[in-house]
C-alpha cells in the first residue's frame, strides 16, 4: 500500500500543478480577473512590511497592525481567482473524473483511479463529495465569505480558525492515507471510493479472461471426446463390418 500511496501523492501534485498553470492563465484574462493588478499592488505592499519586520525596522505588534488590514483587501480582491479556482477543480476532480473512469492526467500517469468502495465505477455524486473535501471547497468558500461578512477590525481571528479547520483536514486525509491499510482517506470515506492500480486491475482482468477461457474450453472439451468416442465407434463397426464381409467373399471363392 505504500507504493499506492506515494502514486497517489504524486499524481495529485501533479494534478495540482495542472489546476495552478490552468488558474493562473485564466486570472490574466481582465474580463474573468479585473482586480488583479490591485491585488498585485496590494500583495506588493504585504511585501514591504514583511521585510520590514525581517530588517528590525518595525516590531511585530507594529507588522500585526499593517498586515491585517493589508491582508484583509487582498482576501477581497482575490475573490475572482478564488472562483476561477473552484471552477476549474469543479470540471478537473468531479466532471473530467466521472468521464474518463476516475483518472485525472496525474492519475493516468501514474496508472491509478477512483472507485466505487465496492470496486464498481463510481459516479458523479462519489466524485463530488470526495472534492468537496480533498480540495477543501466549503473552507474555500467560508474564508472568502468571511472577509465579506465580517469588518477589517473583526475577521482575522475567524479567519485564522476556520483556516486552521481546513490545514487539519487534510492532515487527517494525509494520515489515514498513509497509515490505513486500504490507503482511503477521509475523502474517500465521504465519497465512498478508494484509488486502485490500474496494473493489477488489468491483471485480475487477464487472469479472469483466462479462467473463462479454461472454462470455455473444458466445456468445449467434453462434446468433443464424446465426438471422438461417437467416431472410434464409427470407425469399429466398419472395420468389422469390412473384415465380415470380406471373410464372407474369401468363404464364396473358396467354396467355387
Amino acid at each position: 500500500m505504500t507504493s499506492l500511496f506515494f502514486k497517489r501523492a504524486g499524481a495529485y501534485v501533479f494534478d495540482l500543478l495542472i489546476i495552478s498553470l490552468v488558474v493562473s492563465l485564466f486570472s490574466y484574462i481582465p474580463f474573468l480577473n479585473p482586480n488583479r493588478l490591485m491585488y498585485s499592488e496590494k500583495y506588493n505592499e504585504l511585501v514591504m512590511v514583511r521585510e520590514q519586520l525581517d530588517q528590525n525596522e518595525i516590531s511585530m505588534e507594529e507588522y500585526e497592525q499593517a498586515y491585517r488590514p493589508i491582508a484583509y483587501q487582498i482576501y477581497r480582491l482575490n475573490t475572482n481567482y478564488v472562483i476561477i479556482d473552484l471552477v476549474c477543480i469543479f470540471l478537473y476532480f468531479v466532471l473530467f473524473q466521472y468521464f474518463f473512469h476516475g483518472q485525472t492526467l496525474g492519475k493516468r500517469f501514474f496508472q491509478i483511479r477512483v472507485v466505487r468502495n465496492d470496486e464498481k465505477e463510481a459516479g458523479f455524486i462519489n466524485y463530488f463529495l470526495r472534492s468537496i473535501v480533498l480540495s477543501n471547497m466549503l473552507i474555500t468558500i467560508a474564508l472568502q465569505a468571511i472577509v465579506y461578512i465580517f469588518s477589517v477590525d473583526n475577521y482575522y481571528s475567524i479567519y485564522s480558525n476556520v483556516n486552521l479547520v481546513g490545514s487539519i483536514i487534510l492532515y487527517v486525509i494525509l494520515f489515514m492515507a498513509l497509515v490505513r491499510q486500504d490507503g482511503r482517506g477521509l475523502h474517500d470515506f465521504v465519497g465512498n471510493t478508494k484509488v486502485v492500480s490500474t496494473i493489477l486491475e488489468n491483471k485480475e482482468k487477464e487472469e479472469k479472461v483466462k479462467e473463462e477461457q479454461k472454462v470455455m474450453e473444458a466445456e468445449f472439451e467434453i462434446p468433443r471426446e464424446e465426438l471422438k468416442k461417437s467416431e472410434e465407434k464409427v470407425v469399429k463397426k466398419t472395420t468389422k463390418k469390412n473384415v465380415s464381409e470380406k471373410k464372407k467373399t474369401t468363404k464364396k471363392e473358396s467354396a467355387k
